[in-house]
């Protein structure tokens, strides 16, 4: 088995993991992104060549969404589903 590439203690309970490769946002091109139920943000995680995490990013704390989903459109924005059944959407 192989090592964890992020592990979080106490846990944020993500939601969903998504490996950003889209053209909107290109300084986030190959970070993951994970939805925190348990502190209500959108997580950011930059990995090296290796695929090491090596910093980490939280973003729309100030909202206190519980962050379900995150997807990425054809567009390269970022599509996040909450808890309460909102649909929000991260573009430049």
């Amino acid at each position: 088995m192989e090592q964890a590439v992020k592990v979080y203690i106490p846990s944020i309970a993500p939601g969903s993991l998504m490996l950003y490769s889209g053209k909107a946002f290109p300084a986030w091109q190959g970070n993951l992104f994970a939805g925190a139920l348990s502190l209500r943000h959108l997580n950011r995680i930059t990995l090296d060549e290796t695929g090491k995490a090596v910093a980490e990013e939280r973003l729309l704390e100030s909202l206190k969404k519980r962050i379900r989903a995150v997807i990425e459109s054809p567009e390269g924005w970022l599509y996040l589903s909450t808890d309460n059944g909102s649909i929000l959407r991260l573009k430049p």
